[in-house]
């Protein structure tokens, strides 16, 4: 009879330890899953810092170009007038020049255009830190719940040897003994 309990409760442990080992799997697929993830969002991060970047280098670069084209315009206006300040159209270039400075235009990002740009470019980092934060206490969770996992299919694999051992004890006992 003491052969049948202890072949009973084998099956039992057995059974629960590869349903631990299962979840246990299942947990890790989650994981890989989570850094997969997070690894894409950060790569799509990167190539949304870059985009707007760019967009910022090509309007400055647009901006800078244009104020050489006046310089150059008025360099010549002021070459063919001799350096007569007093030409009305050389002050109105002047002007010009010295508004778009004082107006912040000499720097793209101080536009409006640019501070919208960045106003942007930070609400959607802010959104896709708080995902990455997000991914980061599922993973914590997860690795959480693997280790108490793993905690009770080392105590299930300890009881299964130990039921072996009283198993392997008890047919040494019950075998008849001949002398």
């Amino acid at each position: 009879m003491g052969y049948a309990i202890f072949t009973a409760r084998k099956l039992m442990l057995t059974n629960r330890i590869n349903q631990l080992n299962f979840r246990i799997m299942q947990l890790s697929q989650q994981q890989q899953t989570l850094a997969n993830n997070a690894a894409n969002m950060e790569r799509s991060m990167a190539s949304m810092k870059n985009l707007f970047s760019n967009i910022g280098n090509i309007f400055q670069m647009g901006m800078t170009m244009q104020q050489n084209a006046v310089m150059a315009a008025l360099t010549q206006k002021m070459q063919s007038t001799n350096g007569d300040f007093n030409d009305p159209s050389i002050q109105s270039g002047l002007q010009g020049m010295l508004g778009t400075y004082l107006s912040g235009g000499a720097n793209f990002f101080s536009t409006g255009l640019g501070m919208s740009l960045q106003l942007m470019n930070q609400s959607i980092e802010t959104v896709n830190q708080t995902k990455m934060q997000q991914i980061k206490d599922m993973e914590t969770q997860i690795e959480l719940q693997r280790k108490s996992l793993e905690t009770q299919l080392a105590a299930a694999q300890e009881e299964l040897k130990a039921v072996e051992k009283a198993e392997d004890n008890e047919i040494k006992n019950s075998a008849p003994k001949f002398a």
